[in-house]
């Protein structure tokens, strides 16, 4: 989290942020089906500025701290976990898969695959709009594309 918000001047940020949450210096481990599932879960639309989405969770937090200052610790995770932004969701949404790991990554079991399907809400999901990145990845999600999109 640090990491990312104290580097926003970065130019990996100047990309749409399906294309920055593919740069593992910034958020190591989320490839393709996490990223796509992360935007989902949070409305966000792929191809709008990486920086753009994070400088609003830097100025939500920031507002958070003068607005409650007194919060605990325990007060400070339940918010949190009721309304994960999205740092917090490209941890816990590969925490869920991991969790599951057997259930759900066991190629050798179709009945595992099956799960794995269950659990996406986006990627591969019929129904749901597909873009190509810059880098030729697919990207899925619903509603608008955002600004950025490839023409």
């Amino acid at each position: 989290r640090e990491n990312v918000l104290k580097n926003l001047a970065d130019k990996a940020f100047d990309k749409p942020i399906c294309e920055a949450l593919l740069n593992q210096k910034f958020f190591n481990g989320i490839g393709n089906y996490l990223r796509a599932e992360i935007l989902y879960r949070l409305k966000i639309p792929p191809f709008e500025k990486a920086r753009t989405v994070l400088e609003a969770l830097k100025d939500q937090e920031q507002a958070r701290r003068k607005k409650n200052p007194s919060l605990t610790l325990s007060k400070k995770l339940k918010l949190k976990r009721e309304n994960p932004d999205l740092l917090e969701l490209c941890h816990a949404v590969p925490m869920e898969v991991i969790a599951a790991e057997k259930k759900l990554l066991d190629p050798d079991h179709s009945d595992n695959y099956a799960a794995f399907k269950k659990w996406l809400q986006c990627y591969l999901v019929p129904g749901m709009s597909s873009l190509r990145d810059r880098n030729g990845r697919t990207i899925w999600f619903q509603g608008e594309p955002g600004p950025m999109a490839p023409k």
